[in-house]
């Protein structure tokens, strides 16, 4: 594969998994349509969600993200494998994030951590998602509640 061409496919293989990332991080999975081919296999077996399409796979994202009102999505180490029209990356995923607890009124702290296997498709569009599988290795929980506004500063 020539040099240029590769090192295009890194970039658009890159921006595609940051694309993924900032839909899940801003409820916005339905993003996940124009990501992902039209027979993409999303899996999310390892933290209590389906293998299956890209609608089953929205369709419990925006259910499972309702309870989850702080997060940020970070995909890491990433190793690419580029073929002429497919290609895989894996990567690992760390994902700190507050959960809502019902009957509450402090959240729980809940970062988690895993592996992303995901594989890809070069088509008209460009690059697409064809696979994605999430194996989450390990989650903590820890009560916390926050003190002070919103805004971060750290006043005298």
């Amino acid at each position: 594969m020539n040099g240029e061409r590769a090192i295009a496919d890194r970039f658009a293989l890159d921006d595609l998994l940051t694309a993924y990332a900032v839909a899940i991080d801003t409820d916005q999975v339905t993003e996940l349509t124009r990501l992902a081919t039209q027979d993409a296999v999303f899996d999310y077996r390892s933290s209590g969600g389906p293998r299956g399409s890209v609608a089953q796979a929205q369709q419990w994202l925006e259910g499972a993200l309702m309870k989850v009102s702080v997060r940020a999505h970070l995909i890491v180490n990433r190793r690419f494998d580029i073929q002429e029209d497919t290609a895989r990356v894996e990567a690992h995923f760390f994902n700190p994030m507050s959960v809502k607890v019902p009957g509450q009124e402090d959240e729980i702290w809940n970062p988690g951590g895993g592996y992303y296997s995901v594989g890809f498709r070069r088509t008209e569009q460009g690059w697409r998602i064809s696979e994605l599988v999430m194996l989450q290795t390990w989650r903590v929980a820890v009560g916390v509640h926050v003190a002070g506004g919103s805004s971060g500063h750290r006043g005298p």
